[in-house]
C-alpha cells in the first residue's frame, strides 16, 4: 500500500513538473504574439494556472493523508488534471483556429 502511494506521488511530482515546463515553453511562444492572440492566452492560462495550484496543494494533501484517504485524493487529483488538458485542447483548438484565418486574410 505504502509502495503504491509513494509511486503514484512520484507520477504526480513527474506531470507537475512536465506542465510547468510546458507553461514555461508557452509563455516564452507568446512573446511575441499579438495583443489578442496575448488576451486568450492569459484567459486560459490564468485557468490552468489556478488548476496547476490546486494540483500542487492535492500532491501536498496526498503525502500527508494516512490509511485510503490519499487514493480519494488522487482521484480528485486526476479530475484536475483531465480539466487541464480539456482546457488546453480548446486553447489549441483556438489556436489553431485563430492561425489558419490568419493565413486567410
Amino acid at each position: 500500500m505504502i509502495n503504491k502511494k509513494i509511486q503514484y506521488i512520484k507520477t504526480l511530482e513527474a506531470q507537475f513538473e512536465r506542465l510547468n515546463t510546458y507553461l514555461e515553453a508557452l509563455d516564452i511562444s507568446m512573446k511575441n504574439a499579438d495583443t489578442e492572440t496575448k488576451q486568450k492566452y492569459e484567459e486560459k492560462m490564468k485557468d490552468i494556472r489556478n488548476k496547476r495550484n490546486t494540483i500542487r496543494e492535492k500532491i501536498k494533501r496526498v503525502k500527508e493523508s494516512d490509511g485510503n484517504t490519499w487514493e480519494v485524493i488522487g482521484e480528485e487529483a486526476g479530475s484536475v488534471w483531465g480539466s487541464i488538458k480539456n482546457t488546453f485542447k480548446k486553447a489549441k483548438e483556438e489556436y489553431r483556429k485563430g492561425y489558419e484565418e490568419g493565413l486567410d486574410d
